[in-house]
């Protein structure tokens, strides 16, 4: 056990105990270690790194050099990659990042939030996008009804989005029964009893960091497998909703002539693709959301909602309240999304999963996300291809065909990992920290900025 270990500057730390759960026989099951998290904790800003006098007369030179190449880059009107200087706004408790090596990463926090927008070279956006979440509607034959996003607590919001925005939803998740694991590249989140006392849901999160696998290993994809399981006396109707902004961090989703379109069918992989079109001169992106329809899950999507902006458009507010009455997209009128969206005002897409649950019953359910962003353009005017274009090509709506792959092919490459990381995890030769630190480290291969 860990008593005091610092915390790492992704924020995943090793503070907590490892977690105790059963042997892993099955890739599904939490590993017998990881790093744990409540979700109720609450967080705090990473303190800057400070020098002692010894170390600032050692690194004087490296310093001076430094300070030379950023005052070059400022008189040529570009942003120096390394900057030491330059205003961070990281925070404790950033968890387990999303994507392959070198395809750009998005950060996701313990909380569920999606963060830390690193898609291009030398830019880091390290705010949350908060209308980037899971959600979870349940509907029970003794008319207990439960709604909820799955982020513990309201956020703090922009004025004007309680009424027809993203505040308008039901942020009600508690988070104390809660609890985040990680082991880089999953993580797992257990939310035991909450919305619903009677129903458990685990969220699995996997990116295809694979050892000697440089193909997958290369893409930009996430699965997220929920399994839901059903304690109670009384049936279940239950839907998962994931919502996404078409935003890049920031302030990319007020610029204005983004798109959604639907995603064409295939092997039971319903989604949305929603068409980024990137200010500053930036490589333009495409984010593909996607979930698998199977016997006992409906899928529905909603392609195009209005997050800020025209009120008389259909809304977030709109989006929330047709799957809290209906579960499902299904009776949702046909949604005008061919328009791109004006400057000042935001959009977004959302797919949504219906299972019904008898008592005493489990389902699975997969989403994945992917981003296509085949140009990698650098400062100094050279742009590359990103691997994974080797294998989709640089067509941007290569995001569905990602996406699609991702949710069919994620149970090998969790199996991968799991012989991977299992002979690691269960040498007694090291304390029950060290394997779960060497894991969570290695992070860097894919937030560190990798091209």
């Amino acid at each position: 056990m860990v008593k005091d270990v610092h915390e790492p500057s992704n924020g995943v730390s090793l503070n907590s105990s490892p977690s105790q759960s059963i042997v892993n026989s099955n890739p599904g099951q939490i590993p017998e270690l990881t790093w744990e998290h409540k979700l109720s904790h609450v967080r705090y800003d990473l303190p800057s790194f400070g020098l002692t006098w010894r170390e600032i007369r050692q690194m004087a030179g490296l310093g001076l050099r430094l300070g030379r190449h950023i005052l070059e880059e400022t008189s040529k009107g570009r942003t120096a990659i390394i900057d030491p200087m330059k205003k961070r706004t990281a925070r404790s408790g950033q968890g387990v990042p999303l994507g392959g090596i070198g395809a750009g990463s998005i950060g996701r926090s313990c909380k569920g939030e999606f963060q830390r927008w690193q898609l291009f070279p030398g830019a880091c956006e390290d705010k949350p996008v908060m209308a980037n979440q899971f959600s979870a509607f349940i509907s029970r034959k003794d008319s207990a009804k439960y709604s909820t996003v799955l982020h513990p607590g309201k956020p703090d919001l922009p004025k004007g989005t309680n009424v027809s925005g993203i505040g308008s939803w039901d942020w009600n998740l508690n988070g104390q029964k809660s609890t985040y694991h990680a082991l880089y590249p999953r993580a797992w989140t257990v939310y035991d009893g909450e919305p619903d006392p009677d129903l458990k849901i685990m969220c699995r999160q996997i990116s295809p960091i694979i050892p000697h696998n440089y193909q997958q290993s290369s893409y930009p994809v996430a699965v997220f497998t929920f399994t839901v399981t059903n304690s109670g006396t009384t049936a279940a109707d239950v839907t998962l909703l994931f919502t996404w902004a078409n935003s890049v961090g920031g302030k990319s989703e007020l610029t204005g002539y983004h798109s959604n379109s639907s995603m064409t069918e295939k092997d039971g992989v319903h989604g949305v693709l929603l068409h980024h079109r990137t200010a500053d001169g930036l490589p333009p992106v495409t984010f593909a959301i996607a979930a698998q329809e199977k016997e006992g899950v409906h899928i529905s999507e909603c392609p195009y909602f209005m997050m800020s902006g025209s009120s008389d458009e259909f809304t977030a507010k709109d989006m929330w309240n047709s799957v809290k009455e209906h579960g499902s997209f299904d009776l949702l009128d046909p949604v005008n999304s061919s328009t791109s969206s004006k400057p000042g005002t935001s959009i977004g897409a959302a797919i949504a999963a219906s299972v019904k649950l008898a008592p005493q019953a489990t389902q699975n359910v997969s989403f994945s996300l992917a981003w296509a962003s085949p140009e990698v353009k650098f400062c100094s005017g050279k742009t590359y291809h990103r691997r994974y274009t080797k294998f989709y090509g640089t067509d941007v709506d290569a995001a569905a065909s990602l996406a699609r792959d991702a949710i069919l092919n994620h149970s090998s490459w969790e199996m991968q990992i799991e012989d991977w990381q299992h002979p690691i995890l269960q040498d007694k030769r090291f304390p029950e920290w060290y394997p779960v630190t060497l894991f969570n480290e290695l992070y860097y291969l894919n937030a560190g900025g990798t091209i």
